[in-house]
């Protein structure tokens, strides 16, 4: 028979899988030849042939080979849907990144970077630097040029102090520690930063970040001797707003919060951030040198946070700001961490139900919450499905492997983020109050393989500290803020500690603008006083959340190759009134302050040179268990000082029959007798202005008496004394009484121009009928913002209806005691002009108003009006509320805050004005103390002594709302014979340590009861 010159066509649906295509393979050059013509016989029609045998076998190994060389090179089958070359390879990208990112987790997770760098052999560099040395930096300094700190006492953020220390910054890193460093050593770290920097721009390729990496010699080295003074890690805050919620607060800077729907991980803060915020330059005054950058928490998933460096550059824009600005993509200088911001409790649920939205319960808020990681989920999953295909193709069919996929990686912006969380890429942080909120959160983060960093306010996770250690989440809280809502009700000012025993690391936030970040030092400072361990107190505040944003190995610490963020103090850092006289950045000085002397907390003190912390004095003896109750007599021993009034000072002994004090300095003992050791008497302070009593729970109006209007207060229908309750364990009332606030002076709760009476009342009486010191104590009004109302919209209006009530006082008005100086009329405002305004009205007033005495309460803007307010002394006094301004409002943006020199009490004072201060939340009664103790601590300049600061929360005060002879003969804010007993004794040896927050409560003296060392909770 004929041979043939090809092989047999074969079936193409047989073919295809193998092969690819339905075309013919095989050539005729590689098909066998054909065999002769033979017979037929046998089983097989005839003889076998060999040849045709290997000729067979022949045709078969070709096929074979030839389907094996093309299964390893082929092309897939043509598909007009196939994707390009390019997105094939992107998607591999992606999916090479979500292998590294589950591959690193949890190690990445716990770390978060590359390991330390080993001492004396590698320097790890700063990735920011080189784009920084690219841009202008707005206050750079020295430009970047290495510093050389010498005589630091290093606080390192890990709870070492260094003595005599000397540091070297050079290329934005910490390149050198040692002490008594030569020239030789400094420059050879600088060397040696220079040369790390130097590598990784040469490695990256860019000629621009190779001509931007100066030579420095020693003559560019800045040389800063800081004389001992501490030196530590920049602040670091877990928890801002900043750029969000900018200052002053205005409807068109409101950029927290979307509110709805109810979830929104794909939301970016950093397109929300306006980074020309007057907060930022105030928040980098105090020393904080990273924050994170967190969305609101009106819903379940507010979106993806921003981790920033506080350096303002010359470009002003946000991206500049990026801890991630200029890390290597390959990892290199760690993993480029995201973050996000999700809530949980009563935020999220009460927005859904004012919009009438799902959900509104914590049931609804778990749905709510599997439901969207559920469809995270599923896209990781797809994603997943189409890397394996990807990867089984790139095997099968190499260089053509895209041809055999129909569909591009899967992705969508909405989802994206949460995948990214569910693959380890992004820290998470919760807005979580309680412990039931938090089990709901790890129940989640077990069902859907999540990490969760951290819990924020968590004011309840104290309780439930295992559960933390076991599940390596941390919390973020605030030292003492409670009782605004039910969810912080239960806070303890020993959480820290707490926690910390339990194998649970925490860390202290602002959540600026709700605590002013500037003072973020502040809130470690009191976590100290309330009996969180010093160097715990401090690590909440740098290292721990260093840790937490992933960046443990890079910020947070004074160590060698770690960024140099670094803050030079005025005076030890728990110290109350500590504040940076430098703040570097990357290196670059961001802050700068004259060296001057350290602050005393007394003009008078000589004992600049020692330590607060020395000169506090041993406890109370004896110690009771529970308060002494109705106690006939008692006495008090060993008073080192006894501040008994206006530069009254005086010391020996107190002794208390019945309740009223009848004998003070050199005195018999009688009864009961507590041995002060040697400690310090103050009078129980006075809080005025703040609705303490009237309500236990901010946010729940069952526990208030609730909010009267203009028409009633001038009716002459409010009066606070009608709304007080006490007893009844208030939590409010006993934070002020375990801290020595034993009189409050409470307006209602009100809303608009007019308040109504405030009334003076005993903050530790357990029955109404005891507490009442005077029924009506002041009539208040408000002027500004606030005070709009639908028949006072505008400032004019309110001016207006002010200056026709005084003038047209009659005897029904409530005004009318007023006019008549029965009663002081208190004006809360703050804006210089309005204060001038209300100034201007009483002395137009004549003779007719000649006897009003005026309070300008809050008065933020007071010091601008010093003058003024002089001409009417001394039937003026200002209320500073709060005492620590900030330019949070429009009308407060011309205060001075914390840090100004000089302060606006020195500049009030110093024109014969007296000041009082108060708190403007009633949860922080217990700090006023410490208010008092800012004060002094601040001024620096004309100074004002402790005697004049604990004036301001004692005899200043009460005199300002009650009236010099109404205060002193009831006993309010004084310690003097023949009147009740009300007084603090505290264990402070010297006048600086008064106000200090070394000094703790020993005893609080309240007419016949007693109580030694109370406990805050």
């Amino acid at each position: 028979m004929a041979s043939s010159s090809r092989a047999p066509r074969r079936d193409p649906e047989e073919a295809a899988p193998l092969l690819g295509n339905t075309d013919d393979e095989l050539t005729a050059s590689s098909a066998p030849r054909a065999a002769p013509a033979r017979r037929s016989s046998g089983v097989f029609g005839g003889r076998v042939d060999p040849w045709g045998v290997v000729a067979g076998v022949a045709v078969v190994a070709t096929i074979v080979v030839g389907s094996f060389l093309f299964y390893d090179r082929g092309v897939p089958p043509h598909s007009p849907a196939a994707i390009t070359a390019e997105a094939f390879t992107e998607g591999l990208a992606a999916c090479e990144r979500n292998a590294k990112a589950i591959a690193d987790n949890p190690s990445a997770f716990l770390t978060g970077g590359p390991p330390l760098p080993v001492k004396g052999t590698q320097f790890r560099r700063n990735p920011r630097y080189i784009p920084l040395a690219n841009a202008p930096v707005a206050k750079g300094g020295a430009n970047g040029k290495p510093i050389h700190i010498k005589n630091a006492t290093v606080w390192d953020g890990i709870g070492n102090r260094l003595s005599s220390t000397d540091l070297v910054l050079a290329y934005g890193v910490i390149s050198k520690i040692g002490k008594d460093l030569s020239t030789s050593d400094v420059l050879g770290a600088v060397q040696a930063a220079h040369s790390s920097t130097l590598s990784a721009a040469v490695a990256s390729g860019d000629a621009d970040a190779q001509r931007a990496i100066r030579t420095f010699s020693a003559e560019d080295i800045e040389v800063i001797d800081v004389e001992g003074r501490v030196v530590s890690p920049g602040i670091v805050d877990q928890h801002s707003h900043v750029t969000t919620d900018s200052f002053p607060s205005l409807r068109g800077n409101a950029d927290t919060n979307e509110i709805r729907p109810a979830a929104n991980p794909q939301l970016r803060v950093v397109d929300s951030m306006n980074v020309m915020d007057p907060a930022f330059d105030l928040i980098v005054s105090g020393g904080v040198t990273t924050s994170l950058i967190l969305p609101g928490s009106a819903l379940l998933m507010g979106g993806e946070a921003f981790g920033a460096k506080m350096l303002r550059t010359g470009t002003n824009e946000a991206e500049d700001l990026s801890l991630n600005l200029g890390m290597a993509k390959s990892g290199a200088d760690g993993k480029i961490w995201r973050w996000m911001k999700m809530a949980c409790g009563e935020n999220p649920k009460r927005v859904a139900a004012m919009l009438g939205d799902f959900p509104t319960s914590r049931m609804g808020n778990g749905w709510a919450f599997r439901a969207r990681f559920e469809k995270a989920r599923e896209l990781a999953r797809k994603q997943d499905d189409w890397c394996e295909a990807a990867t089984s193709a790139q095997k099968r069919f190499r260089t053509n492997a895209h041809l055999a996929l129909e569909s591009r990686y899967p992705d969508d912006l909405i989802n994206e983020s949460l995948a990214a969380l569910l693959r380890g890429d992004i820290r998470l942080n919760v807005h979580c109050y309680e412990p039931h909120d938090q089990e709901m959160m790890i129940r989640n983060k077990h069902e859907f393989g999540f990490q969760i960093a951290t819990f924020h306010h968590a004011t309840e996770a104290h309780l439930v500290g295992p559960m933390l250690a076991r599940e390596n989440i941390s919390v973020a809280i605030f030292a003492d803020h409670s009782l605004y809502k039910k969810e912080a009700y239960s806070h303890s000012v020993r959480a820290g500690q707490i926690l910390h025993d339990a194998g649970v690391k925490f860390s202290y936030k602002s959540d600026h603008p709700v605590l002013n970040a500037q003072n973020l030092l502040y809130e470690a400072q009191k976590g100290a006083h309330y009996g969180v361990d010093p160097e715990l107190a401090f690590m909440a505040v740098t290292s721990v959340p260093a840790e937490r944003l992933g960046l443990g190995w890079r910020i947070g610490r004074i160590a060698e190759g770690f960024d140099a963020d670094v803050v030079v103090w005025d005076r030890p850092p728990l110290e109350l009134g500590a504040h940076p006289l430098r703040v570097i950045i990357d290196g670059y000085t961001a802050v700068s302050r004259p060296f001057i002397p350290q602050p005393s907390l007394s003009s008078e003190d000589s004992e600049d040179a020692e330590s607060s912390s020395t000169l506090t004095t041993p406890p109370v003896l004896p110690t009771l268990e529970e308060p002494l109750v109705a106690a006939t007599a008692y006495t008090v021993t060993n008073i080192s000082a006894i501040y008994a009034g206006p530069n009254a000072v005086r010391k020996g002994s107190i002794v208390v029959n019945n309740g009223i004090i009848t004998c003070l300095g050199q005195c018999t003992p009688a009864g009961t007798e507590f041995n002060l050791n040697g400690g310090s008497v103050i009078p129980g302070l006075v809080v005025v202005n703040t609705p303490i009593g009237l309500f236990d729970i901010d946010a729940e109006t069952t526990t208030a008496d609730g909010i009267v209007d203009t028409a009633g207060a001038l009716a002459n229908q409010s009066h606070a004394a009608d709304g007080v309750r006490v007893g009844g364990k208030q939590k409010h009332l006993e934070y002020a009484v375990r801290s020595g606030v034993l009189t409050a002076i409470s307006p209602p709760v009100h809303r608009g121009f007019a308040g109504g009476f405030s009334t003076a009342f005993r903050t530790g009486a357990e029955l109404y009928s005891e507490a009442i010191i005077k029924r009506d104590a002041a009539f208040h009004v408000t002027i500004g913002e606030s005070a709009r109302e639908p028949s006072a919209e505008a400032v004019t209006a309110q001016i207006a209806r002010l200056r026709r009530l005084l003038t047209n006082a009659t005897q029904a008005s409530p005004l009318s005691s007023v006019v008549d100086g029965t009663h002081p009329l208190v004006v809360n405002v703050n804006e210089p002009n309005d204060i001038s305004k209300v100034l201007g009205l009483v002395k137009e007033g004549g003779e007719q108003l000649s006897r009003v005495r005026l309070v300008i309460a809050g008065g933020a803007g007071a010091w601008k009006v010093a003058d003024q307010l002089a001409g009417l002394s001394p039937r003026m006094t200002v209320l500073l509320q709060p005492a620590r301004c900030v330019p949070s409002s429009w009308e407060t943006r011309e205060c001075r805050p914390a840090f100004s020199r000089p302060t606006a009490t020195e500049l009030l004072t110093a024109r014969g004005v007296p000041v009082a201060v108060s708190v403007r939340e009633a949860d922080q009664v217990r700090s006023l103390r410490f208010e008092a103790g800012w004060l002094a601590a601040e001024a620096v300049t004309t100074g004002v002594s402790v005697d004049k600061a604990i004036g301001a929360v004692t005899w200043t005060a009460a005199d300002a709302l009650l009236g010099q002879e109404a205060a002193a003969a009831a006993g309010v804010g004084r310690v003097q014979a023949g009147t009740r007993a009300a007084f603090v004794g505290l264990n402070a040896g010297s006048p600086r340590s008064v106000l200090s927050l070394a000094a703790t409560v020993q005893l609080v003296a309240d007419g016949s009861s007693v109580t030694t060392q109370p406990r805050q909770d």
